[in-house]
């Protein structure tokens, strides 16, 4: 084809001339836009300006009026929301400007307390701060749509908070916040997601501390260290620690208790969020003693693991040591005696252990906040040498009294903005802390397991000795993970300046006011929660909260109890007429669990049967389960989302060591496709069959890897003839029903398991899911 040289030169010119016009109108758009932004900040500075000085005024009111705390959260206010630098309300609060950072000062008298004022001269004020508020109201209502409209989210974000501080449950801002609510707090996907985390491990504790654990003195033999000393002593065992010492057996065995709480704590504190379900890094023998001379006398033997001036430092500074004893380590102890710092040091020791971190900063934080946890204070620190460090040290000088105190300097730390920075923790040494550090310590560490817990074991990793500046620590740990450090310090900051409202919610107590109506059904649902996490803590599944579930799968099941029973007791009373039965719900399976067991117990071995429901129960990714009973029903709400695991082997239940596991149940309890592949077998649904033994991914799978798991399992060395059962996705192709798992499959023994067997199982997974050479681990349990 030809081409026309004057065509293709006029065409060229067009295109260049277009080209220059488009590039034209691009520079005018962005100049638009830049006068529209600039107009827009001028007018955030007169709405702050309006706003400072009309809180001031008010608050000057207030405090004639002696109402003290009324005009205190104005200041506050102005400071937090509009001019952190404002002199007169940070005066006014107390903070004394040095250098460029605002801090606490003791000395400024801050009277927090509304005193009597006059009533007329109040409603005057009242009314004049409604009438402040509704004119800021429709301005940041203004600059919020103003904001979003230029496509500048950040700027819209903090006017439409505003406006839901000013206008609670505004539609509008609702939407743009994307706010839910739970449990009767509002908030976004990451205030709702903190709150739901509190429940969980709160609920955790709480369980954990009325549960006990089973505990037997160790006889026949002594503890090596001890024995070598002479030093007269008793030991303990439970199921994964072995605790000895000096102390008194009740105490002692008080240590062996809580070790076992701790070791659980921190299943539900990782769950899933590191990818696999969380295994412990390392457990260790704990050691007691209580007096300075048996102190000495152990470490005289062990000298050879120390030089000289490292002995000195542990024998005359410190309280805790790491000694080896064979292949292991032991922790080696010496307390005052009293119960409260046998457990702070036992509990933070287990934690320190299982998380497995390395660096000072992050393994003070850990434990101070597993100590917050479990007791509400916490009491020994870390010291070291000033010189290079060889092994972690503890002291048992107290600290402050309670963690209150503790969040009362986080919160002044965050005001003023003079916190530690998060990167500077992985880098400082145990023999240079601060309190002011070992706070920030414990209230990142306690922020994060609250948030994002597998950040913990990432900020460790980030520091080497080729990283150890902050600024390398901050692109190490934006490299590992894509989140930036220096925002979560500013997110912390705002956690513990601004979200009172959160903090409050995260503190309430989930049962409730003890006077109030719903305190009985919690407690009852409590009850139901506590049986599913006997089960749990058997499978050594982390422990859950629990909540009062009220929606309406929930009403729908306890009216279809109430109805069947009342069917069912007319059928009784005219046994010769037909009486039909209502129709189950079909949310049975897919988002409640529905019993009509008279006790919570009964109705969670009742679940438990069927592979399916018992994957939903023992998922470790889980933290909350609603309930809710009545004398028709006891029901398990399963709405509360789980985090899946992303990667790892799959979990076993029975897992190796269980004991006291059932060892039979009838075909016709273990659900639908349990139940057709026992019948292609020959079995009926009347017919006594061993308990399941079942395989959980906590993910989801394909049905065609999970057909190519394989299972033997022996009693006393003899083969067992099952069923191979796979509960991911429906039978037939089509959707999900009540008998489906995420990554479940079943082994059904076609006859019960003897009482007091014991049984070997042999899983076989398929290629691709193990390491090269990698076997899964064999499981051996007993029968009851």
């Amino acid at each position: 084809m030809l081409r026309c040289p004057i065509a293709v030169a006029v065409l060229s010119s067009l295109f260049c001339a277009s080209a220059q016009d488009a590039r034209a109108q691009d520079a005018r758009a962005q100049d638009a836009r830049a006068q529209d932004d600039g107009a827009l900040a001028a007018r955030e500075q007169k709405l702050a300006a309006r706003a400072v000085a009309g809180l001031h005024a008010i608050a000057d009111a207030y405090q004639a009026e002696k109402q003290h705390g009324k005009a205190l959260a104005l200041r506050r206010e102005i400071w937090l929301e509009y001019a952190e630098d404002d002199e007169k309300a940070r005066d006014k609060c107390g903070f004394t400007k040095v250098g460029d950072l605002w801090r606490a000062d003791p000395g400024k008298l801050v009277i927090e307390k509304d005193l009597t004022g006059n009533p007329k001269v109040l409603r005057r004020i009242d009314q004049d701060l409604a009438k402040l508020q509704k004119e800021l109201l429709d301005e940041h209502r203004a600059l919020a749509e103003a904001w979003t409209a230029a496509g500048d989210t950040d700027h819209a974000v903090r006017h439409w908070r505003r406006v839901l501080r000013f206008a609670p449950g505004d539609a509008k801002a609702t939407a743009a916040l994307s706010i839910a609510h739970f449990e009767g707090f509002v908030g976004n996907a990451t205030e709702l997601g903190m709150l739901r985390r509190t429940r969980a491990i709160r609920g955790a504790v709480d369980w954990l501390l009325r549960k006990e654990f089973a505990v037997d003195k160790i006889e026949g033999r002594q503890q090596p260290l001890l024995e070598r000393a002479g030093i007269v002593h008793h030991g303990y065992r439970t199921e994964n620690f072995e605790v000895w010492g000096t102390l008194p057996e009740a105490q002692l065995m008080l240590v062996a208790q809580f070790v076992e709480r701790a070791l659980l704590l921190c299943h539900t504190l990782l769950g899933t969020t590191e990818g696999p379900a969380f295994t412990p890094r390392q457990l260790r023998e704990l050691v007691f003693v209580a007096d300075d001379a048996a102190y000495g006398k152990v470490l005289d033997l062990c000298a050879d693991q120390f030089d000289a001036s490292r002995l000195q430092f542990l024998k005359k500074e410190v309280d805790l040591a790491f000694l080896a004893v064979g292949q292991h380590t032991v922790r080696f102890y010496k307390t005052k005696g009293s119960d409260e710092e046998a457990l702070d040091q036992a509990v933070r020791g287990v934690v320190q252990d299982a998380i497995g971190v390395r660096t000072d900063g992050l393994w003070e934080g850990i434990g101070h906040a597993a100590c917050g946890f479990l007791f509400g204070r916490t009491l020994t620190f870390l010291v070291e040498q000033q010189k290079a460090r060889t092994v972690a040290s503890w002291t048992d000088k107290p600290l402050l009294p309670d963690m209150e105190t503790w969040r009362r300097i986080a919160q002044q730390s965050a005001w003023a903005k003079s916190d530690t920075r998060t990167s500077e923790l992985v880098l400082i040494s145990a023999a240079r802390f601060t309190t002011e550090q070992r706070v920030k310590a414990w209230a990142i560490c306690d922020y994060l397991f609250h948030w994002r817990p597998e950040l913990l074991r990432e900020l460790d990793h980030s520091q080497s000795k080729d990283i150890h500046t902050p600024p390398d620590v901050e692109a190490e740990f934006q490299r590992r993970t894509g989140v930036s450090l220096p925002q979560i310090d500013h997110e912390w900051r705002d956690f513990w300046a601004k979200s009172d409202t959160l903090r409050q919610a995260m503190n309430a107590d989930p049962l409730g006011d003890a006077k109030s109506k719903e305190h009985k059904l919690r407690l009852e649902a409590r009850t139901i929660v506590d049986a599913a996490n006997d089960l749990r803590a058997a499978a050594w599944r982390g422990p859950v909260g629990s909540y009062l579930a009220e929606d309406a799968d929930v009403q729908a099941a306890l009216v279809y109890a109430e109805r069947l029973d009342k069917a069912e007791a007319l059928q009784k009373k005219k046994p010769k007429e037909k009486i039909e039965l209502p129709a189950p719900p079909a949310s049975i399976g897919r988002t409640l669990l529905w019993s009509r067991r008279t006790t919570p117990p009964e109705a969670v071995a009742e679940w438990s049967k069927r592979p399916a429901w018992r994957d939903v129960l023992l998922h470790p990714g889980r933290g909350l389960f609603g309930a809710k009973a009545n004398e028709h029903a006891l029901v398990l709400d399963l709405t509360e989302p789980v985090l899946p695991a992303r990667s790892g082997l799959p979990l076993c239940w029975p897992r190796d060591g269980q004991q006291a596991v059932p060892g039979t149940a009838l075909a016709g309890e273990l659900g639908p496709r349990a139940a057709a592949a026992l019948a292609a077998a020959g079995v009926r649904p009347e017919d006594a069959v061993g308990m399941p033994l079942s395989l959980h991914f906590a993910r989801a799978m394909t049905a065609e890897v999970l057909r190519k798991v394989r299972c033997r399992v022996y009693d006393r060395g003899a083969r067992v003839d099952g069923a191979l059962v796979v509960y991911e996705g429906a039978p037939d192709g089509g959707a999900a029903d009540g008998d489906t798992a995420d990554g479940c499959v079943a082994f059904v023994p076609l006859a019960p398991l003897p009482a007091g067997a014991h049984v070997e199982i042999e899983w076989e997974l398929p290629a691709g899911l193990l390491a090269k050479d990698e076997t899964f681990p064999a499981v051996a349990f007993r029968v009851e």
